[in-house]
């Protein structure tokens, strides 16, 4: 079996270790030093969809959390606030180590999700979004 995995639809691709041929990077950037794990996206399904995992050895969790946060609102997207009912939840995962926060655009019909842990000395992000498929660059 190969390290790359492609979805039958013409606008879908996923690729492994590297950013998949014709991924939107100016909507979801790899950051500035970072490796990337996998992406996907389908620019046919209404909300397009694409997704980064990356990591990086030199930058930690809460670096790779901002620099995704800044990339996010600078997409328009606005952070959603911890619910009460889960801030303890929230409170949890950074204890252990997660890392996450929700954003939202367009009233809602837009979102996007950044996750970040560290493991083995090594930050990893998996970042989501759904959007407008005009909106994939």
């Amino acid at each position: 079996m190969s390290g790359r995995a492609t979805a039958s639809a013409s606008a879908a691709n996923a690729t492994v270790s590297a950013v998949a041929p014709g991924f939107p990077s100016q909507t979801l950037p790899l950051m500035p030093g970072a490796t990337a794990l996998a992406t996907s996206f389908d620019a046919s399904a209404s909300p397009a969809v694409a997704s980064l995992v990356a990591g990086s050895s030199s930058a930690s969790a809460s670096e790779m959390l901002d620099y995704y946060t800044k990339t996010l609102t600078g997409e328009g997207f606005t952070a959603v606030p911890a619910a009460s009912a889960s801030s303890s939840t929230s409170a949890s995962m950074a204890a252990a180590g997660t890392l996450v926060r929700d954003f939202v655009r367009s009233n809602g019909s837009e979102t996007a999700t950044v996750t970040v842990v560290t493991a083995n000395k090594q930050a990893v992000a998996t970042v989501g979004v759904s959007v407008a498929p005009s909106s994939l660059k």
